[in-house]
C-alpha cells in the first residue's frame, strides 16, 4: 500500500470516530435539553396550581367577606325594621287614654295587679292601688264596676294603669303601661324579627351582575 493510500485510511479512520464522538455529543445534549424542558414544564405547572390555589383562596375569601357584610346589613335593617315597630308602640300608648278601647284597658289591668298580688295578701289584707292623676274617674267607675271600695292614691306618672302593693308594702304589682311594654320587648323583639326574617326570604336581595 502506498504512503498516500495509507495516509488517507487514517484521515477517514478520524473522520469516523469524529463524526460518531459528535453524534454522541449530539445526543447526550439533545437528552439535557429535554430533561430541562420537562423541569422547565413542570414548574410552570406547578407555578400555575400554585397560583391557581391562591385564586381560588382569594375568591372563596372575598364571597365569604361579602356573605357576613350581607348577613351584618340585613341584620342592620332587620333590628331598625324591629326598633321603628317598638317606637311606634311605644308612640301608639302615649295617645291611649283618648282612645275608646281605654277603660276597657285599664279595667283588664286593675284586674291583673289585683289578681297577681292577691296571691301573696294575707286573710283580710286589703290591697293599696296607686295610678295616674289623669285616671282618677275612670278608676273610680272601673272601682264601682268591680264592687271594689279600695284606696287609691294618685302618686303615679304613667301612660296608663295601675301599681297594686300590699298594706307593708312588701309586695308590689307593677302593671302600668310602661312596665307591660318593658316586660313585652324580649318576646316582641323574637316575633317581629322572625316576621322580617320571614318577609327578607320570601323576597330576597338581588344579586349584582357581572
Amino acid at each position: 500500500m502506498s504512503l498516500e493510500a495509507i495516509l488517507a485510511a487514517i484521515v477517514a479512520s478520524g473522520e469516523r470516530q469524529a463524526q460518531e464522538i459528535e453524534a454522541q455529543a449530539q445526543s447526550h445534549a439533545d437528552d439535557i435539553l429535554a430533561t430541562a424542558r420537562m423541569e422547565a414544564e413542570r414548574l410552570r405547572q406547578e407555578a400555575r396550581s400554585a397560583v391557581a390555589g391562591q385564586a381560588a383562596r382569594e375568591s372563596t375569601r372575598i364571597v365569604y367577606e361579602a356573605h357576613l357584610e350581607a348577613l351584618q346589613w340585613v341584620g342592620g335593617v332587620r333590628d331598625g325594621l324591629v326598633n321603628d315597630a317598638l317606637q311606634q308602640t311605644r308612640q301608639h300608648l302615649t295617645i291611649i287614654r283618648s282612645e275608646p278601647i281605654y277603660p276597657s284597658v285599664m279595667r283588664l289591668l286593675v284586674e291583673e295587679a289585683l289578681h297577681v298580688l292577691g296571691e301573696s295578701l294575707t286573710s283580710g289584707e286589703q290591697p293599696q292601688l296607686a295610678a295616674d292623676p289623669r285616671d282618677r274617674e275612670l278608676m273610680e267607675e272601673v272601682l264601682r264596676q268591680m264592687g271594689l271600695d279600695l284606696p287609691v292614691s294618685y302618686e303615679l306618672t304613667c301612660l296608663g294603669g295601675v301599681v297594686a302593693r300590699s298594706e307593708d308594702g312588701r309586695v308590689v304589682a307593677i302593671n302600668t303601661l310602661e312596665a307591660r311594654l318593658e316586660r313585652a320587648v324580649p318576646y316582641l323583639r323574637r316575633l317581629l324579627t322572625a316576621l322580617f326574617e320571614e318577609a327578607t326570604m320570601d323576597s330576597p336581595l338581588p344579586v349584582q351582575q357581572t
